[in-house]
């Protein structure tokens, strides 16, 4: 039983092995494989929010400016709080 059982397995990883084979792109030899990246850089740099810290594109941010500085903000209630904190007389 245990006999029979082991060369089952043998036979499947044969199989296995010889239709991966078939499948997957044959190289040549010496030539290193090339990934490409799952993320590329961004075109710009990013922004980080004041409120909550997380980076994000300039782009597709919402922009508030005030005295001159220009901020950056993911979302609408990050801007609000950030608002709510210079009319209470906080420091940006």
């Amino acid at each position: 039983m245990l006999g029979r059982l082991f060369f089952l397995a043998l036979l499947a990883m044969f199989f296995y092995f010889m239709l991966r084979s078939f499948f997957l792109p044959i190289r040549k030899p010496g030539k290193a494989p090339v990934f490409k990246e799952k993320h590329p850089e961004p075109d710009t740099e990013m922004a980080r929010d004041p409120e909550c810290g997380v980076y994000i594109d300039p782009r597709k941010a919402l922009v508030f400016e005030t005295g001159g500085v220009t901020y950056y903000f993911c979302c609408e209630q990050c801007l609000k709080k950030f608002q709510a904190k210079l009319k209470q007389g906080g420091t940006a």
